[in-house]
């Protein structure tokens, strides 16, 4: 008689078995609930911890305080790169690994915020961070062919490009995503959503534009369009051009009160901001910037101009301590 060999299961795999045989489908639905419950906290806690490693992508990969990205889906990535639009760009089938040219031109654009922005979240909050006018073109591409029409002979032409360049923050919010069928789904906000942000700045029409400070004011609206692109080209112009005098009006009166512009040792970054916490114990400044937004940073991340301010703030605040302690 032949003998054939016996295979034997895992032990694991015997357990898992007698595991699912006395739970029965009920506890064992509710027992994979749990290790699936269990792996989602295991990776959220290592993606917190993720944050508080420098990134040695960047400039900033000794930084305690970088943070890596994880990006997963495009939403994710429209979070961290503006929100902008831009062109499409293909890799060579033949080489795929070939560099793709002007990608590099383009991504450096959005980081400086060029171009029309699809995000209202993150182009205010860029607003804010460069103290820039923030346009807000209300566009309807499936209803409204003189939007359309304004874009390809204004508003998407290089003369207008070269004038908001570095200077103004542009956002366009589209009706008629909402209204395609095949982006419908898709669309980032609803016609109601955008309907009510535009009613928000007394707009009613399409095409209409707002021309909003950082902080949120109109500056200057435009309901609607007659025909005349010179005239629409100077009322956005005008009212950037106004918004970046109350601006400068306003950081004159900031500047009586302490606020200055503070520069980065190793970039060319800035902000307009001024002292609310120097904390000797840790080497670290807390800034008050326009807005009332506290940034945290090290000192030795600043300027040699702004530490020697610092060390001047230092004394001087020493000196009225001690005298406060006197009396």
């Amino acid at each position: 008689m032949t003998l054939r060999p016996v295979q034997l299961l895992p032990l694991a795999a015997c357990l898992a078995l007698v595991s699912c045989s006395l739970l029965g489908p009920d506890k064992e639905k509710k027992q994979e609930e749990q290790v699936q419950e269990a792996k989602q906290k295991l990776m959220m806690e290592k993606l917190e911890e993720s944050k508080h490693l420098g990134n040695p992508l960047l400039a900033n990969g000794s930084d305690a305080e970088g943070v890596n990205y994880n990006v997963s889906t495009s939403e994710e990535l429209e979070k961290i790169d503006n929100g902008a639009e831009g062109e499409v760009f293909f890799t060579n089938p033949d080489d795929p690994d070939a560099d793709i040219e002007g990608i590099t031109e383009a991504f450096e654009s959005r980081r400086n915020g060029n171009g029309w922005m699809g995000d209202y979240a993150a182009a205010v909050r860029f607003a804010r961070q460069e103290n820039r006018p923030l346009l807000i073109w209300f566009h309807d591409s499936v209803l409204s062919p003189r939007s359309g029409e304004l874009g390809e002979h204004l508003l998407d032409t290089p003369e207008f490009n070269a004038f908001c360049k570095d200077r103004v923050v542009r956002l366009k919010l589209d009706s008629g995503i909402a209204i395609d069928d095949k982006t419908r789904d898709t669309a980032k906000y609803s016609i109601e959503t955008i309907r009510r942000l535009a009613m928000r700045y007394g707009l009613r029409k399409r095409p209409a534009f707002a021309v909003v400070s950082p902080y949120g004011g109109l500056v200057r609206g435009l309901d609607g369009y007659s025909g005349f692109v010179q005239e629409v080209d100077s009322e956005i112009r005008g009212g950037v051009e106004q918004c970046e005098e109350e601006l400068r009006a306003n950081r004159a009166k900031l500047a009586a009160k302490g606020y200055r512009e503070w520069h980065a040792a190793k970039n060319a970054n800035k902000v307009f901001a001024k002292v609310q916490r120097l904390d000797d114990a840790t080497g670290r400044v807390y800034l008050k910037k326009e807005g009332g937004r506290i940034s945290r940073t090290k000192v030795s991340n600043l300027s040699k101009a702004d530490q020697e301010y610092l060390e001047q703030y230092r004394k001087e605040n020493a000196g009225k301590k001690k005298k406060s302690g006197k009396e």
